[in-house]
């Protein structure tokens, strides 16, 4: 479980590394950038939530 909670945190924390490369690499297409952080930021949200859910879950079951 711990794996799962941690594995999941990683993966929120590089989403949200990635949103703000995206976003910072605005290039000739602002909007373009902003849409692709955004789509980032979704995967923030979802592996985020998750991990915290996660780890209610493992406190429960211990």
């Amino acid at each position: 479980m711990l794996t799962l909670v941690l594995a999941t945190g990683v993966i929120a924390s590089v989403c949200a590394l990635m949103a703000a490369y995206t976003y910072l690499r605005r290039g000739r297409d602002p909007s373009a950038a902003a849409r692709g952080a955004r789509r980032w930021l979704v995967g923030v949200a979802i592996f985020g939530i998750s991990a915290v859910v996660l780890r209610f879950v493992w406190v429960l079951l211990s």
